[in-house]
């Protein structure tokens, strides 16, 4: 595949703010779900507390599991991991990078937006166990896999930009767990966060 800085940096960032899972829940209940959209709108009240949030980038083979403290005082911490390639272990993944985010958040209208202030070093972690090794030195694949993840590795070492800021927007909410709708460039994602 193509892989640009500029569309990776615009993934990582929103990876690195909350994220997603693909909601692939779905009913054959139709009215049900339709009640489901019309949830009222979620209060800053409910979004304070720790999140999880996981979310899959599959234009760049990427998932991210975010631990998210949403703060009463607008600032948020977030200890952020970025696997590559998608695998449904992530230990089958070829690499992990887990970085520690600091920021602000401002709910208005049922919309989050995200400010990252701070950025901590990145940790790299190979996983020379994955199965998925000896499938890419069969196939000699490995020169461009290492070179992928160092793309990965400078752009999410690269500290954020002043003023760099993401809005998610929120489909559904409950106490324990919100979904949303973010987009990034001609790419959007639906995803949500649970309570932990």
């Amino acid at each position: 595949f193509i892989i640009t800085e500029e569309s990776m940096r615009n993934a990582f960032l929103l990876a690195a703010i909350g994220a997603v899972m693909i909601s692939g829940c779905s009913t054959t209940n139709q009215q049900a779900n339709a009640k489901v959209e019309k949830t009222e709108n979620m209060t800053s009240e409910q979004l304070i507390g720790e999140w999880g949030c996981l979310t899959t980038y599959p234009a760049h083979d990427l998932r991210t599991y975010d631990r998210m403290d949403i703060k009463r005082d607008g600032i948020f911490t977030n200890l952020s991991d970025t696997y590559y390639p998608i695998m449904n272990d992530p230990e089958h993944s070829l690499f992990s990078y887990t970085r520690y985010l600091t920021g602000s958040w401002v709910l208005d209208d049922n919309k989050i937006t995200y400010l990252i202030l701070t950025q901590g070093k990145i940790w790299r972690q190979e996983f020379k166990n994955s199965p998925l090794w000896k499938k890419i030195k069969e196939e000699k694949r490995e020169e461009s896999v290492r070179w992928i993840d160092k793309i990965i590795y400078k752009i999410l070492s690269e500290p954020p930009s002043q003023g760099e800021s993401i809005t998610l927007s929120i489909k559904v909410s409950t106490s324990n767990v919100f979904t949303y709708k973010q987009i990034s460039g001609d790419n959007t994602y639906d995803g949500h966060c649970g309570r932990i």
